[in-house]
């Protein structure tokens, strides 16, 4: 059974100190100092993928593992990590531009589709539900639009069951849903249990992290942007406050009785 995990490599947006918060000219952030991370869901997807393989032991089934990105070359390195835990193929395609990223999830959609119909056809695409930087939270659905494939969105958990068939567990409302899915399909990662991926040994990192990466243009894909003609009009920043009223009536046992009386007392008798 052959897995595309498709992830996107974002920078770490706790490094951003507040007052850098400015748009630019351009519509952008300058983010270009942080260090580059894994897109949290999109990591937890690929731990998954490698958990999977280890569940097919005695199964008879041989899961072929590969992986994808949209993105520029400081992305190859984590390809290259992922190559030493095991990995088959890694492809980049590449952008250089990270704003034609942030806000394209039809033209990333394309891009993708494009490549499992063109280079190398896959039984099931794995994304994360969302990027941290776009937060567009449409990839996953458009790529199983185009491709003709049912998606699964809120994947918490996966296991196999034959070389045709996955079990699927997702989170829904009020509780999870278990299902036997068969390929191909698109599964979207959403708050999964595994939400960090394994280091690689060294003896892994030398042996196998030295491996080339698949590279292709965009044009090469696919030649419609896709995007339907939007442009970016403005950026601005989240007022994630919360209000506050600060209770000031003397010692801290009058504040307490305040705080019980006025705010407390209703709701608690309400439970």
């Amino acid at each position: 059974m052959k897995i595309l995990g498709c992830f996107k490599v974002v920078p770490d947006l706790d490094a951003i100190v507040e007052q850098d918060w400015e748009v630019e000219n351009q519509r952008a952030v300058d983010t270009g100092y942080a260090k580059l991370v894994w897109n949290c869901f999109d990591e937890g997807a690929l731990e998954m993928m490698l958990r999977l393989s280890e569940f097919s032991e005695g199964l008879n089934v041989v899961f072929q593992l590969s992986a994808l990105t949209v993105g520029r070359e400081k992305t190859e390195g984590f390809l290259k990590t992922l190559y030493a835990l095991g990995f088959s193929e890694g492809v980049r395609i590449c952008v250089e531009e990270e704003r034609e990223l942030l806000f394209s999830p039809e033209w990333v959609s394309g891009l993708i589709a494009a490549y499992v119909e063109k280079i190398a056809m896959q039984d099931v695409v794995l994304t994360g539900t969302q990027s941290s930087d776009g937060s567009n939270q449409k990839t996953p659905y458009l790529l199983a639009e185009r491709l003709g494939w049912p998606c699964i969105s809120q994947v918490v958990g996966i296991e196999p069951v034959d070389g045709e068939h996955l079990k699927v567990v997702s989170q829904v409302s009020g509780g999870r849903m278990v299902q036997q899915v068969k390929t191909p399909c698109v599964l979207a990662v959403g708050n999964a249990p595994c939400a960090y991926l394994r280091i690689p040994t060294l003896r892994d990192k030398m042996k196998l992290g030295k491996r080339p990466v698949t590279r292709f243009a965009p044009e090469e894909l696919c030649r419609d942007k896709g995007n339907g003609g939007l442009q970016l009009a403005a950026l601005n920043p989240i007022d994630r406050k919360r209000n506050t009223i600060l209770i000031d009536k003397g010692s801290p046992e009058e504040n307490a009785r305040c705080l019980y009386e006025e705010y407390l007392k209703e709701r608690l008798s309400a439970l």
